[in-house]
Order: C-alpha cells, then sequence, then structure tokens
C-alpha cells in the first residue's frame, strides 16, 4: 500500500494529519515571498513539520483509506501498521527515510528523527495553480547628453546714409500752402449747443423717474411706543399627539465564530460524540462538536477559537495530557 498517497490527499484538506505509531504531519500556511537577491516571487504555501509525539490514531486516515480503498476499518488499521513497521525498520538500518510527495526523515544519533520537507508539491489548496516567477526591476536607462549645435551668426552689412541737404524741406514746405476754413467754426458751434442739449434732457428725465417713484411708495407711520415687557412664549399642542422619545439601544459587536476547533475525537455515531462531549464537560472543558468530516464523521472539539494562534497554545497545554489532540479548520 502507498500509505503517502493517502496521507499528501488528506493535506490538502487538513491541517495535520496523524500517521498511528509514527507521527503526525502538521501544515502551517505561510505567506507569499519576494527574493530580493534573486528576485524570484513565490506563492503562499503550506509549510510541512513532522512531530513524532502525535501517534495516537484520532481515525482520521484510517477512515479515508477504508472509504477510498474499500476495505473494512480493521483491515485500514492493519495497512496503515504494516507500512509504519516498514518506515521504521528502513530508519533503523539506513538512517535515512523518502516518503514520496511529503519528506526526507533522517535518524540522528540521538535516535531523534529529523524531517526535511519536500517542496515539490504545495498542500495549500488556496495557491493550486500558482508557480514561483522571477521579477526583475526596472532599469532606467541615462539621458543621452545634448549635442550643442554651433551658433550661426549673421552678420549685416551697414547701408551707409547719404546725405539730405535741408534745403529741399524748407522748399516742399514753402511750396504746401495753408488754408482755413469757415465750416470749422460753424462744426464746433454747434456740436457745443447739441452737447448742453442732450445734458438738460437727461437731467429732466432722471427728476421725473424720482418724482413718479416717491409717489407710488406707501407712507408707513413711525412707532410711538416701545414694549419693555417681555412676553411668555406660548406653546401650542395639538390635541391627541403624543411625544415621543427614540431610545437608541447600544449594539454590542457580535463576536468572531469559532474557526479552530482542537480535537478530541471523530466517531461515526452522533450518540458517541455526544456522550464524549458530556465526558469531557465534567472534566470543566467547554466541549462541542465542531461538525462533521469529509467522511461524515462527527469531529468532537475540547474547546473552539476563532484565534488560529491561541488554538496553537491551547493545543502545546493539551498535549501534555492528551497527545494526541490536532487543529481542525473548519471553513
Amino acid at each position: 500500500m502507498k500509505l503517502e498517497k493517502y496521507i499528501s490527499d488528506l493535506l490538502y484538506r487538513y491541517d495535520l494529519v496523524i500517521v498511528p505509531g509514527f507521527g503526525g504531519i502538521i501544515g502551517r500556511r505561510k505567506p507569499a515571498r519576494l527574493d530580493r537577491d534573486t528576485y524570484i516571487f513565490s506563492p503562499p504555501y503550506k509549510d510541512l513539520s513532522f512531530n513524532v509525539q502525535l501517534q495516537q490514531n484520532d481515525g482520521l486516515l484510517a477512515n479515508y483509506i477504508a472509504d477510498v480503498a474499500g476495505m473494512s476499518y480493521a483491515e485500514s488499521l492493519k495497512a496503515i501498521e504494516e507500512t509504519v513497521q516498514e518506515w521504521r525498520r528502513i530508519l533503523q538500518e539506513e538512517k535515512r527515510l523518502k516518503i514520496d510527495q511529503i519528506g526526507i526523515f533522517n535518524l540522528m544519533a540521538d535516535d531523534k528523527i529529523l524531517f526535511l520537507p519536500l517542496t515539490t508539491r504545495n498542500f495549500l489548496a488556496e495557491a493550486y495553480g500558482l508557480t514561483s516567477f522571477v521579477y526583475k526591476p526596472l532599469m532606467r536607462q541615462p539621458a543621452e547628453p545634448a549635442v550643442n549645435e554651433p551658433e550661426v551668426k549673421q552678420t549685416v552689412e551697414p547701408v551707409e546714409k547719404q546725405p539730405v541737404e535741408e534745403d529741399v524741406f524748407e522748399e516742399l514746405a514753402a511750396e504746401i500752402p495753408v488754408q482755413k476754413s469757415r465750416n470749422d467754426y460753424r462744426f464746433w458751434k454747434y456740436a457745443a449747443v447739441f452737447v448742453v442739449g442732450l445734458g438738460l434732457f437727461t437731467a429732466g428725465i432722471g427728476m421725473l423717474r424720482h418724482y413718479n417713484q416717491v409717489q407710488d411708495e406707501p407712507v408707513f407711520q413711525k412707532a410711538t411706543f416701545v414694549l419693555k415687557q417681555d412676553f411668555p412664549a406660548v406653546k401650542i399642542s395639538t390635541p391627541g399627539t403624543k411625544t415621543v422619545k427614540k431610545v437608541e439601544k447600544a449594539v454590542k459587536p457580535e463576536a468572531p465564530a469559532d474557526k479552530y476547533f482542537i480535537i478530541s475525537g471523530a466517531f461515526r455515531d452522533k450518540t458517541n460524540a455526544e456522550k464524549k462531549i458530556q465526558m469531557l464537560k465534567k472534566a470543566g472543558y467547554p466541549a462541542t462538536i465542531a461538525g462533521q468530516n469529509k467522511l461524515g464523521l462527527w469531529l468532537v472539539a475540547y474547546q473552539g477559537f476563532a484565534s488560529h494562534d491561541d488554538a496553537v497554545q491551547t493545543l502545546n497545554n493539551l498535549k501534555k495530557q492528551h497527545p494526541g489532540v490536532w487543529i481542525f479548520n473548519k471553513k
């Protein structure tokens, strides 16, 4: 059985896949990044890590294999156990185990396992189809220096002035007769009379308009007394009306819904899941049902959180007493 195929399928959907008797493979989302030395832009991805302490069976991998391969749950567990024994044998003999599509496991001198994830596959579903590319910055080319063209100077040859005798102008002025006409005096006389008459006509029209305006305006009598006492304001209310005061209620912001749940176990029967919840509540945990996975199993959670960081912090505390717990991301 190629167990790595089923593990990689589940890593697309879940952040934790536990291999019973071997360990848990954890996936954490990492944002997109840009290497400023090589100018390589990489999309967001799911970074894989390995925890050898997570060996307790949570039913996720076994139920998925049983459903896909068409075998019973017991047969699925047996196949997983045989594969894990083979992996452990290879680690003890060769000190190195490579699982396709997942990573390389190295057995150190102190019997600790060093895990190196492979980068050939991105298990982040939202980044499906995105690949890395090179993004080079635009380089500005220096402007070409301007070419100074030589100035062309135009030379103008001076024109020699020819002397003109003053006697010529005097002779021409003497030949032109100067005549004065009597019609010029008549023109200025009539123009003066016309200007004076126009001024008198304009003044008369202005006085006539002012007189008509005064006659049309109504005459108002001036007040002969002053009220010194302030009278109270009279409030008029219509019968049958009521004053309604608007009361604004403070709207409390809704708390964010829980998205990350620390799973205690998965049950096919909902009755067994509810019994497990009652047991956890008696132990002091705010247990709840996180929902059903794609295999139809009811997931019982110790507690739900809206923040992933809070869920991870509580998970680390619970691992001391319950090493098989894991985080379920309810999308």
